[in-house]
Parts: C-alpha cells; sequence; structure tokens
C-alpha cells in the first residue's frame, strides 16, 4: 500500500479553490477517531495538498502513520514540511521520534539535538533523547536526559518512571525509589510504577514494604 503523496484524495475541491482547511482537519480527525485510518490518512493529505504550509494536520498526519507502522511515510511526510520550513522545531522534533522507531538511532539524535538548539527549553526532545540513549544501552546518558526533562516538567509521572527505571539499572537504588515515590505522587494508580517499586525495595533488602506493594499492584488489578 502507498500512502506517500501529497496529491489530493476523494472529493477534493474544484480546480482553483482551496477547501477549508479546518472543515478537512476535523473530518481527517474524526476519521481518526472512529478507526477509519487509511480514509484519514486520505483527508490528511488532501488537506496538505490544499495547504502544504498546514503544520498541525502535517503532525497529525505523520503520527497516524506512525502509529500504523509506516514510520518511513511519516519521516518522508515530516521531511516534506521541515524542507519548507526547516525552522519549525515541532516538525523535527516529530521526525526524530519517528526516526528512533524506525532504529535509525544517528539521524534520530541529529533531530532531537537539533530541536534543542531550537527551543532549549524543549522537555519533550530531552525526553526523546534519554529513551534514545536508552535504546543505545547508555544508561547514564538517560539518566541525565531525564533529569533534565525534568527540570522543565516537574509533575509528569511518566519520566519520573523512564528516570527511576534507568537509575534502577545503574544500580542507584535510592534514587530510583526517590523517583517513583515522585511518580507516585502524581500518578498513584500506575501499576507499572508499582511493580517497578516492589522490585526496587526488594533490591533493598525490604521484602515486607515489597510486598505490600505487590498487593496494591493486585488490588488495582481486580477493579
Amino acid at each position: 500500500m502507498t500512502l506517500i503523496s501529497d496529491e489530493p484524495a476523494g472529493d477534493s475541491a474544484p480546480a482553483g479553490v482551496a477547501p477549508p482547511a479546518a472543515g478537512l482537519l476535523e473530518q481527517a480527525d474524526s476519521l481518526s477517531r472512529a478507526g477509519s485510518s487509511i480514509a484519514a490518512v486520505a483527508k490528511y493529505r488532501e488537506l496538505l495538498a490544499a495547504d502544504p504550509a498546514h503544520i498541525e494536520g502535517r503532525l497529525r498526519l505523520a503520527r497516524l502513520l506512525d502509529r500504523l507502522g509506516e514510520g518511513e511515510e511519516a519521516v518522508a511526510v515530516l521531511s516534506q514540511g521541515i524542507g519548507r520550513d526547516p525552522d519549525r522545531a515541532e516538525l523535527t522534533l516529530q521526525r526524530g521520534i519517528a526516526l528512533t522507531g524506525l532504529r535509525r538511532y544517528p539521524e534520530a539524535e541529529a533531530d532531537l539535538r537539533r530541536v534543542l538548539r531550537l527551543d532549549p527549553s524543549n522537555a519533550t526532545a530531552e525526553v526523546e533523547l534519554g529513551l534514545l540513549a536508552w535504546h543505545r544501552g547508555l544508561t547514564s546518558d538517560a539518566v541525565a536526559h531525564f533529569q533534565r526533562a525534568l527540570e522543565r516538567r516537574p509533575q509528569d509521572a511518566r519520566v519520573y518512571g523512564f528516570l527511576a527505571d534507568a537509575l534502577n539499572q545503574t544500580g542507584d537504588l535510592l534514587g530510583a525509589h526517590r523517583a517513583l515515590e515522585q511518580a507516585l505522587t502524581f500518578d498513584p494508580k500506575n501499576t507499572k510504577v508499582l511493580n517497578l517499586l516492589g522490585r526496587v525495595l526488594d533490591r533493598l533488602g525490604r521484602p515486607e514494604e515489597a510486598r505490600e506493594i505487590y498487593q496494591r499492584v493486585r488490588e488495582l488489578g481486580e477493579r
């Protein structure tokens, strides 16, 4: 199935008349939410054919393609946008994420670092660089990226979980424990975090507390 084209699909507007971008975006989003992914892709393509500079439409198309396992096409869609507007950090960020999914790690890192040059406070780029380092087995680097992300987004339970997992892998059990407690402050019913906390407590020689945590996980699973 070839989806890579910015040509209009379906009921395009008459020649010389650009359809309303907002209406096309709404239609594409509605199709995507309904699970009609191929029709949604076509509608996003129609939007971009009418308005190639439409950043949000391009981002949503790329994310949908990525979810469909069409990472190479997502990269192509984003590259087209970057070619038009190379300083749009959100396009480069999304391409870096897609490249990570394709295991094209050097290219992904280049994109994510470019995002930080364009937008030094971009916490998502730091998170993605942390995940990229993790994928490459560079756990200490991952820790540093997650910590920098949390300086900018200090209430992000998901990133605290990533940080805790990385610290656990490096053997910093007390640091992992602190990060997990922070994660649970913002997301107390996160069973993945709770399970990791149980493992960390076991490694710290605190089996009774670990059992209590595992019991909490079981109770949450029964609800």
